[in-house]
């Protein structure tokens, strides 16, 4: 998949809009230099014809309401997402604990290298 996204043409359905088709475009540009927002950054992706129709300043000043605003119990209530994400596995370089990692002697050495700077690792950190 990754490779598809680096190397194969951005395919949209048919049914979409010209604006979206624009817009979806400019932001999925392969080159970064091309891509919508890296010439004037916010602003160009402000002043897009996809976003015509919102006024910015009610939205910065939250005086438009949410098409959707789900009702949760918490923060770690997912019921709104969809269970095949939320089932996958996590791998294993994501939330990783100190108990869960067993450091190599380079790594230990380079964390060891900065002691007596303004800053050193903490003991137990991930380095």
């Amino acid at each position: 998949m990754y490779d598809n996204i680096l190397n194969k043409p951005l395919q949209l359905k048919p049914n979409i809009t010209n604006s979206a088709r624009h817009l979806l475009e400019g932001l999925l540009q392969k080159d970064r230099t091309k891509r919508l927002g890296a010439k004037d950054d916010f602003m160009e992706i402000k002043n897009h014809v996809f976003f015509s129709v919102i006024n910015w300043d009610d939205l910065i000043n939250k005086k438009i309401t949410p098409p959707f605003n789900p009702n949760v119990s918490g923060p770690s209530d997912l019921r709104h997402f969809d269970p095949e994400f939320t089932e996958e596995p996590v791998p294993n370089s994501i939330g990783r604990s100190p108990d869960s990692i067993l450091l190599t002697a380079s790594v230990k050495e380079a964390a060891e290298a900065f002691l007596g700077f303004s800053y050193a690792p903490p003991v137990d950190s991930f380095l």
